[in-house]
């Protein structure tokens, strides 16, 4: 629902008419209806179920940036305004919350999560953040001891850049988990650590050919080290049991209240078609406490499932839609061009600075994009395109610039994904192609003195996490955490995008600080654009009236200008169409 039309008042605020009158849950025509036939009086208004007052609302809302009030009635926002106006909405049955200087932003979206990540870390082993390898063998053998031989060890997220730079092998991993077959993914989810049951269980050994994509890491002797790189984690992963019906939903809605007590009212979530009817089923049953926006993964060829899982989902939702606003849609398919930085798989237009005879690969080359690219477009679907090196990133604009040749646009934007380093000459473009910049602040200030500027050189250092590039070249910007590999917590990347410093501090004034972006840019980033991204940035993503009541209370203020303090702050409530959906237990 769009805000009704009306004109400003001197300090920005919709003119006080405009937010009188609005009706029960009204659509859009009738809001027109009421405006133009004139608004109740003040003594005529009905009171609010909610009200907020007595700090700084950020809005996300260019005409209306900060405001000091805001009421809410049947889930949506009737007035957004200045704290003495703010009394007239109040009457004997309104929850009125005090902020005393506490900070409100919209309700935060994530723009890039995945969500069934969560899956295999609660269901094995944790090794997020850890650089002593001794301890990630402690926690392996620790976990193999708890689920008794034979079971399958899966999660991992290791991050080998941490403790030196070199992979594991699986030299390490055999003798802590001899009974056990173990695949542990690393930080970044593109490369593999096998242990020598595993390979054996999916035949893979010196004979195997690498897959296309893919590569399986070999000693001398041709033997696999136990590392496998992009789809060769695949010939492994295939083999592992899935888990039981109950065990994922309980899992799923473990991570939905997690990412509630972050302040997370959207997500932008990846994984495969088979987990479309889980969260249709949450969402009917009104366990689903996000709006989500769901991208397929694996769906180039599978485009007519695509869209009966779109249009089947709609019809299972209509209702739940109509009466709370976008819950669950199937919005658009992912697919792949390279890996990662980390392990010298990203696509790079020349050759790594520290490897000179590695360029990285591309897991998808240009034909079979470009040709994925149309054949979803024909479906009426966006394509989010996974592209870190600048290799990638080209390869990418030019599989949407064939794809609009050949065929339809879809109706919404396409989007690249990570975008980790960007060629200069490439900048311009996306707001030439219409496609979205997406990035994830926080993998900036992880890799900042542990390999970015190794892996890349000063030159290209300068172009990496290029957010203030790409939006001086035109480009929409779209922020999100790439969770699991990267902290879910909204706060983390805002404080990323704007400070560009590491989270224990340094360099001072942010590594290449002519990157990073204001607070309000970061903010509309993690909320209105990738609302908009959905098609929904006319009923959430900002605080207006007429919108969904999606927000998020914080513990205190935003700093002005954004510094360190910005990870002190937590989320004291989260607020979903007007109902909470996270409340802190109140301190002792």
């Amino acid at each position: 629902m769009a805000p009704m039309a009306g004109s400003p008042s001197p300090n920005g605020i919709e003119n006080r008419a405009m937010t009188t009158c609005l009706p029960h849950r009204a659509a859009l025509p009738a809001l027109l209806l009421a405006a133009a036939a004139g608004c109740a009086g003040p003594s005529e208004r009905e009171p609010a179920d909610l009200v907020v007052r007595g700090g700084a609302i950020h809005t996300a809302d260019a005409r209306n940036p900060v405001a000091e009030a805001v009421a809410v009635r049947d889930g949506r926002f009737v007035f957004v305004g200045d704290a003495r106006e703010a009394e007239r909405w109040t009457g004997d049955a309104t929850e009125v919350i005090e902020l005393d200087g506490r900070a409100v932003l919209p309700g935060l979206i994530d723009g890039h999560v995945h969500l069934e990540s969560g899956l295999s870390l609660i269901r094995g082993v944790d090794l997020t953040g850890i650089a002593d390898r001794d301890e990630w063998m402690r926690r392996i053998a620790a976990r193999a001891a708890e689920l008794g031989p034979g079971a399958w060890i899966v999660g991992g997220r290791w991050d080998h850049t941490l403790s030196g730079g070199e992979f594991p092998s699986i030299e390490e991993l055999d003798p802590v988990t001899p009974e056990n077959p173990v695949l542990l993914s690393d930080i970044d989810g593109h490369t593999a650590w096998a242990n020598s049951l595993a390979l054996e269980i999916a035949g893979v050994d010196a004979a195997t050919p690498d897959p296309p994509g893919g590569r399986i890491l070999r000693y001398a002797s041709g033997d696999p080290t136990g590392i496998l790189l992009e789809t060769a984690g695949g010939l492994v992963a295939a083999h592992i049991p899935p888990l039981g019906g109950d065990e994922v939903r309980e899992i799923m809605r473990q991570t939905f209240r997690a990412a509630a007590r972050l302040g997370l009212t959207g997500v932008h979530t990846m994984a495969g078609l088979e987990r479309i009817p889980a969260y249709v089923g949450f969402a009917a049953a009104g366990e689903l406490p996000l709006r989500v926006w769901y991208g397929a993964t694996g769906a180039g060829d599978r485009v007519d499932e695509l869209s009966a899982a779109r249009d089947d989902a709609r019809s299972a939702l209509a209702t739940v839609t109509a009466e709370r606003g976008p819950a669950f849609e199937v919005g658009y398919a992912k697919l792949m061009a390279d890996g990662v930085l980390s392990a010298r798989t990203a696509a790079l237009l020349a050759p790594y600075a520290d490897a000179p005879d590695e360029a990285g690969f591309m897991v998808t080359e240009f034909d079979d994009l470009a040709g994925a690219v149309t054949r979803i477009h024909a479906a009426g679907f966006p394509v989010a395109i996974h592209a870190i090196g600048d290799r990638a990133v080209r390869v990418s604009l030019d599989a949407f610039e064939r794809a609009a040749v050949e065929g339809p646009r879809p109706r919404l934007a396409d989007r690249i994904e990570h975008i980790e380093v960007l060629d200069p000459r490439d900048a311009p473009r996306f707001a030439a192609l219409g496609v979205l910049a997406s990035f994830n602040p926080h993998h900036c200030i992880t890799g900042i003195d542990v390999y970015n500027t190794d892996r890349l050189g000063e030159a290209r250092a300068a172009w990496s996490f290029a957010w203030g590039a790409a939006r001086d070249a035109g480009a929409t910007l779209v922020f999100g955490s790439d969770w699991s590999t990267a902290p879910l917590d909204p706060l983390r990347q805002l404080y990323a995008a704007t400070v560009r410093e590491k989270p224990a501090g340094g360099p001072p004034g942010g590594w290449y600080p002519e990157q990073r972006v204001s607070w309000r840019e970061a903010l509309t980033a993690y909320t209105l654009a990738p609302a908009a991204a959905a098609g929904w940035d006319g009923e959430i993503g900002s605080i207006e009236v007429g919108k969904w009541a999606d927000f998020v209370v914080l513990s205190g203020a935003v700093p002005d200008p954004p510094d360190a303090s910005i990870l002190d702050l937590r989320v004291d409530s989260t607020w979903l169409g007007g109902a909470p959906a996270y409340r802190a237990e109140p301190e002792r």
